[in-house]
């Protein structure tokens, strides 16, 4: 299965985990990262899937629209980053419903998918999400290395294609990562993408798409944008802070090259939401397209 999903989680700087309890000063914005996004996927052609956060929705909502009018597709990321797994199921699902109310009515269509804040989810709390109306969801990630993600196991569900999985009408698309020497190697974007060089990065990625599997790159609006790194706060720690900078200007440039090496290679783009139905149009959930 020759397919890729790119996928913009569309939250600010501030929001990433080890910024978001601290006094962050939240008038620097760096989403300006959302139009560069789209400006290098508006030269391939390609479609996305993106995933807001509830608290920007009201300030994004004209914005939100158009992603939507372009035929994008546009789930949940949450309401303001807090991951699930801190959370009970009863304040999870409160969450979901806020945030999915909110971008609904703000794009007058279904919010079908999710995906949560730091991949922080596990078997208990997709059920929640399966429950609470969504179609598919894109949070599982097997990458033992990160101490904020989750550990998704899905032993009810039918993996109908690598890295694929099924349960009645609900899809869960998996993170791409690359098993090597026995240990799991981030191939899907994010911080791995910005702060690693691009020769290392093609060397893996193309390791990873000689296997012909679903590809799913996640991105952020921040580490796309040309402003200046803003005024960090002062409880940040130090390799934050060096991280967080790190590559920022060479993303855009990246993001178009790894699309040419999908290309290269003969993947075709899609949406979560468009894949999602043709598994749905198959007898047995998996799709026959290249």
């Amino acid at each position: 299965m020759k397919v890729a999903v790119l996928s913009l989680d569309i939250e600010d700087w501030y929001h990433l985990d080890y910024f978001r309890k601290l006094a962050c000063d939240r008038s620097q914005s760096l989403l300006d990262g959302v139009n560069v996004y789209f400006h290098v996927l508006a030269r391939y052609g390609i479609r996305s899937s993106c995933f807001v956060l509830g608290e920007l929705i009201a300030a994004l909502r004209s914005q939100l629209a158009e992603i939507v009018r372009q035929g994008h597709d546009l789930g949940v990321h949450g309401w303001d980053h807090a991951r699930p797994l801190e959370m009970t199921r009863e304040e999870f699902a409160r969450d979901l419903q806020r945030c999915k109310g909110a971008l609904e009515d703000a794009i007058g269509a279904p919010a079908i998918g999710y995906r949560a804040p730091c991949f922080s989810l596990d078997k208990d709390r997709l059920d929640v999400v399966k429950t609470a109306g969504f179609g598919y969801d894109t949070s599982r990630i097997l990458f033992r290395g990160h101490p904020l993600y989750g550990t998704l196991e899905l032993p009810d569900y039918l993996e109908v294609a690598p890295n694929i999985f099924r349960k009645d009408s609900f899809f869960e698309f998996q993170v791409s990562t690359l098993t090597l020497l026995g240990r799991e190697v981030p191939v899907a974007g994010g911080g791995y993408l910005r702060i690693f060089p691009w020769l290392l990065m093609r060397r893996l990625i193309t390791s990873y798409l000689n296997q012909g599997q679903l590809y799913v790159l996640y991105i952020h609006p921040y580490e796309l944008s040309p402003r200046p790194t803003p005024r960090l706060p002062a409880g940040a720690p130090a390799r934050c802070r060096l991280r967080f900078g790190m590559g920022r200007a060479t993303v855009a440039e990246k993001l178009a090259a790894l699309i040419e090496l999908l290309q290269k290679n003969g993947y075709r783009f899609t949406t979560f939401a468009a894949l999602r139905n043709e598994l749905l149009l198959q007898p047995d959930g998996a799709s026959t397209h290249g």
